[in-house]
């Protein structure tokens, strides 16, 4: 049971997102969520696929998913956080702004996952 719920913990953005998010925001931002966990399980499933779980040097010993957890959870929690402080002015930059913090966030785990 706890190996379920430590695979699925990044789940537990969605309430923070229904709790907080103003509501016209909710949507996109409980779209960014899943698409940063889809993406994130990918990457693992990747990782795993080509034999390295735990990354290809040898600087961390923690296996993709935990190191996952820690970029995405920083980068969800950024956008978030400057979500709700923008209180969305224009839809275009906030989709702008999704769209540049999920490819940041995918550029950096990758950069993490290979260490």
């Amino acid at each position: 049971m706890t190996q379920i719920f430590l695979n699925w913990v990044d789940l537990l953005w969605i309430p923070v997102v229904l709790l907080f998010m103003y509501k016209d925001q909710k949507f996109k931002s409980i779209i960014f969520v899943l698409m940063c966990i889809l993406v994130l399980r990918l990457q693992v499933e990747l990782m795993s696929h080509i034999g390295y779980e735990n990354g290809v040097l040898p600087f961390f010993t923690w296996p993709a998913l935990y190191r996952g957890f820690l970029v995405y959870g920083l980068f969800i929690g950024l956008f978030l956080f400057m979500a709700r402080i923008s209180k969305e002015k224009n839809p275009y930059i906030f989709m702008a702004a999704g769209i540049s913090m999920f490819i940041f966030a995918f550029i950096t785990s990758i950069a993490v996952m290979f260490l």
